[in-house]
């Protein structure tokens, strides 16, 4: 806390430091904060810096926030982090729903969230469902980019993996397991289904048992 209460020092001076104190005594700020990392931390306060500025520029009076609206300033949109926006995202989902391995998508958490979500329920959601499917999607993509500001790397695993390490038989089978996953993504099967799960649908429907 104290990164917080030294910014809210110099931006409110005795405002905040007669309301607050010099530290977080009873834990008010703590509780409101402690899931957040120091990247949105930092945005909160950047943020609430230039809220002190545009209240200056208009001759208003700039107050100290309570702990729960800074936690809200810290929360970061997908374009502080050059992600599409969540509407803006759903509709990439949406629309790409049928060939999700075709498609190269803006952002790696945008097809997370739509796997997370589901490409055979995107694709196949009835028209009066389309609302709370949207939101569960907004759900999912949210926490994407809550683990993006917190550092976390999104790349697919097998991106970040060294295939000199690796026998032929080891890269060919997983180059055979990743086929098989494009075809059943392609194939809009349920995201359930794993890729030998998928390939037994796809063979039953072909009548290929």
């Amino acid at each position: 806390m104290d990164l917080v209460f030294d910014a809210m020092g110099h931006l409110f001076g005795a405002k905040f430091c007669s309301q607050w104190g010099s530290y977080d005594v009873d834990g008010a700020w703590l509780a409101e904060l402690s899931h957040l990392s120091r990247r949105h931390l930092e945005l909160g306060i950047s943020r609430l810096r230039q809220q002190v500025r545009e209240a200056a520029r208009s001759g208003d009076e700039a107050w100290p926030p309570q702990p729960v609206a800074f936690a809200a300033l810290c929360e970061p949109r997908p374009e502080d982090l050059g992600m599409p926006a969540v509407a803006e995202a759903w509709r990439e989902a949406a629309g790409h729903a049928h060939d999700p391995a075709g498609h190269r998508w803006r952002h790696e958490a945008v097809r997370l969230a739509g796997a997370a979500v589901g490409w055979w329920e995107i694709t196949h959601v009835q028209p009066s469902r389309v609302e709370r499917l949207e939101r569960r999607f907004a759900r999912e993509y949210t926490a994407l980019i809550n683990r993006v500001m917190a550092g976390e790397d999104l790349t697919p695993r097998q991106l970040l993996e060294h295939d000199g390490s690796r026998s032929a038989a080891e890269l060919a089978e997983r180059a055979g397991r990743e086929a098989a996953q494009q075809q059943v993504e392609a194939a809009g099967l349920p995201h359930a289904m794993n890729a030998d799960q998928g390939l037994r649908s796809l063979r039953a429907a072909l009548g290929r048992d």
